[in-house]
């Protein structure tokens, strides 16, 4: 039987954090990048039929994921600087409950 996988650093320690967040920064810019070539696409379609609604609300939805994507970075960023603020006050206050709220606000933009 294999013995359980036990870690020697913290699961969620701030490097690894920040690392977390350069991926899903990375990967909110490849998303942005596909949304608006893909509003490129439905905005040539719609260039060429006018009269095509299905082209310009797919065309509102890219623009809407795209904008989405820029305000995904803008919370990561947010988190990771409260993180940084509390790592550095935990430092020098050993204040728990600061560590505690920046986690829970991973969790809570993970579960919107």
């Amino acid at each position: 039987m294999p013995s359980p996988y036990v870690p020697k650093t913290a699961h969620l320690s701030p490097t690894r954090i920040q690392k977390i967040a350069k991926d899903l920064i990375s990967e909110a810019k490849d998303d942005r990048e596909l949304a608006l070539n893909t509003h490129k696409f439905f905005r040539q379609m719609v260039d060429e039929n006018p009269q095509d609604s299905t082209a310009k609300s797919l065309m509102v939805d890219c623009l809407k994921v795209a904008q989405a994507s820029k305000n995904n970075v803008i919370k990561i960023l947010n988190l990771v600087v409260k993180m940084e603020d509390s790592v550095d006050v935990g430092k020098t206050k050993a204040n728990k409950g600061t560590t505690n709220s920046t986690f829970s606000d991973l969790d809570n933009l993970l579960n919107e």
